[in-house]
């Protein structure tokens, strides 16, 4: 495929320093806010230290940027990727094509909302901590009154739980993903409660 990357575990210190210098270029030209772009150097940095130069570096620019300007907290948040694309002066599928890597490679967390537009949670940042956070915890005390009690909350009413703290509660997402984010936390709360049990059935 044309824009396929091949993966560099080893990318110099030099290489990645040019590439945030050419993003930054890139993002000073678009006049693009330092609040976004100083986000997305990181998300730059990030990815080709991971996966190695881009063939398209401007694409990869974009893509960063457009990741960043989808946090969750700014839903609503209308603008389209054929939009976005327009005005950075980019072809749309270049565009598609990094957004996809970027979030396949550094484990990116997916939320659309009723119109299907995108919304991206970074797992090394505060939403993702905070669900983590919720979820250890909340399962933790489920499993420990399992032991003392008998019987075991199900999964279910536990994410429902979870979700309605999260959003309605902590308000660390919109409650616009609730039912996307119920998804992501039962699966959370499944392997976290394997993880325990499995850690108190050891002899």
């Amino acid at each position: 495929m044309y824009h396929s990357e091949e993966a560099h575990p080893a990318v110099s210190p030099q290489i990645v320093v040019n590439m945030i210098q050419d993003a930054y270029g890139f993002y000073t030209e678009h006049k693009i806010d330092e609040r976004y772009s100083a986000v997305a150097l990181d998300l730059v940095r990030r990815y080709v230290s991971q996966v190695g130069v881009p063939r398209e570096s401007d694409s990869l620019f974009g893509a960063a940027l457009y990741v960043v300007s989808r946090h969750p907290w700014s839903h609503p948040n209308p603008l389209t990727k054929t939009e976005f694309a327009t005005r950075l002066r980019l072809k749309e599928s270049s565009l598609e094509w990094y957004t996809d890597s970027i979030v396949d490679s550094l484990g990116f967390i997916v939320l659309r909302d009723r119109t299907q537009m995108p919304f991206y949670i970074d797992p090394e940042g505060t939403i993702a901590s905070v669900i983590d956070s919720v979820v250890r915890g909340s399962v933790g005390e489920e499993v420990v009154l399992s032991v003392v009690r008998g019987g075991v909350v199900a999964p279910s009413a536990l994410a429902e739980r979870i979700v309605d703290r999260l959003c309605n509660v902590v308000k660390i997402i919109p409650p616009a993903f609730e039912q996307e984010l119920y998804t992501i936390v039962q699966r959370k709360i499944e392997a976290e409660s394997d993880r325990l049990l499995g850690q108190l059935r050891r002899r």
